[in-house]
């Protein structure tokens, strides 16, 4: 059976999460600013990917493959 994957998500433009939103290695997707955010293991959130119409770059597509399985 296929599992379904509900990463944290936001709709709201500019809106980053927050350290205590995530935890370490979680990820989060901010659909009007078209990001995925994760925490990495030393606390920080860092912005995974980030799309720019037209731009996608490697890093994007395994940023993407990584995010979706």
């Amino acid at each position: 059976m296929a599992q379904v994957i509900k990463p944290k998500r936001s709709e709201t433009t500019n809106s980053v999460p927050q350290t205590s939103d995530l935890q370490t290695h979680e990820i989060a997707m901010n659909v009007a600013d078209q990001r995925i955010y994760t925490k990495k293991a030393d606390g920080t959130v860092v912005i995974l990917a980030s799309h720019v119409p037209g731009a996608l770059t490697t890093d994007d597509l395994v940023a993407f493959s990584i995010a979706l399985g």
